[in-house]
């Protein structure tokens, strides 16, 4: 009897299952290599509050999770900060991950955090899902509801309606007191700008001013390092500057040929104005039309720019003598050398 029932139930295992059929994968609940854990760092919190809601995963190694989107919180609770660490290497070849996820809610009572599911494939087709545990958080307000104290508020303070008049004369004395260290201040400020305006301003002439800058550009040594457009930009600047000032002019904003003509209208002689116009058109053309001027020509600009400042410095006016000093240095008129005494002036006697 029990030969015949074992023949009947192999002979339905092989109808429902033949020889050369490949069996579907189903998927498996709640298998030892595929779970969920989760937990929270406490359980109550206050509104607004953060926590900790942690959800450890552990699966095979060669599995692949169908992990939820990414930074998305639990339904009902608002998100602070998501972070997804792993997989890191757990025991027998399984891949551990944690989510962390920093939570909190808006509404007092109690509430729950609902089951994470989640899912992942093996490589050979089977299909393996874990529930996590729901988590209950109860949110409390941020007044306790057995406080007892609270009280009421006060009432508005009462001002007298008259000031005492001491008050009145502090106060007088105390703007009189700001006001006169205001005007002592202001006088002293005052002081010391005349004093430190009194000293004459000693001018400098053009002249000198542009052959001292003219010293530095040649110090600077662009021509030899090949910096060709950034030496005549300066020389070109300096001079227009010396112009400017030696004959009251705007050179600065001028073209060439608006300043040979400002300066051909103060007659100067035709070898001033032939050099200015000849290093100025230089200058043109290495500034706005990319020229390269031969070697011996960037030799002779800055050359050419001293003699353009000496050509049109103003002449010098010679010291005049002093009214008791003759000439020719000899002795004071009237005066006698011999006595050893007070020389004696005598008035000049007339034809």
């Amino acid at each position: 009897m029990r030969c015949s029932r074992l023949l009947a139930t192999i002979l339905v295992a092989v109808l429902t299952n033949p020889a050369g059929t490949e069996a579907v994968p189903v998927p498996q609940e709640e298998d030892d290599a595929f779970s969920i854990a989760a937990s929270v760092d406490r359980d109550r919190i206050t509104v607004g509050d953060p926590f900790l809601y942690r959800i450890t995963v552990k699966s095979p190694g060669n599995a692949a999770i169908e992990w939820p989107e990414s930074g998305r919180p639990p339904e009902g609770f608002d998100l602070v900060s998501f972070e997804h660490e792993g997989p890191l290497s757990g025991p027998g070849g399984t891949n551990v991950d944690s989510l962390r996820y920093v939570l909190t809610l808006y509404r007092t009572g109690e509430h729950s955090i609902p089951p994470l599911s989640l899912k992942c494939v093996l490589p050979d087709g089977t299909e393996l899902t874990a529930v996590s545990d729901a988590i209950p958080v109860t949110v409390v307000s941020v007044i306790d509801d057995g406080a007892e104290d609270i009280r009421d508020l006060k009432g508005p303070a009462e001002i007298p309606d008259e000031v005492p008049w001491y008050v009145w004369v502090i106060g007088g004395l105390v703007l009189l007191a700001v006001a006169a260290a205001v005007i002592l201040y202001i006088r002293r400020r005052r002081n010391r700008d005349d004093a430190s305006g009194s000293a004459p301003v000693i001018e400098r002439p053009p002249e000198e001013i542009a052959l001292e800058e003219l010293d530095r550009l040649a110090l600077k040594e662009w021509l030899t390092r090949g910096r060709v457009h950034a030496h005549y930009s300066a020389l070109s600047e300096i001079l227009r500057r010396y112009l400017s000032a030696r004959y009251r002019i705007a050179a600065m904003e001028y073209t060439t040929s608006e300043l040979m003509a400002a300066l051909n209208a103060l007659d100067l002689g035709s070898e001033e104005t032939r050099a200015v116009r000849v290093l100025f058109e230089e200058c043109d053309m290495v500034k706005f039309a990319r020229h390269t001027p031969e070697p011996h020509r960037q030799a002779l600009s800055l050359q050419e720019g001293r003699e353009i400042v000496e050509f049109t410095r103003p002449p010098e006016i010679p010291e005049a003598a002093a009214p008791d000093e003759p000439a020719d240095g000899g002795a004071p008129v009237g005066g006698d050398a011999s006595d050893g005494g007070a020389a004696s002036v005598q008035a000049p006697v007339k034809d």
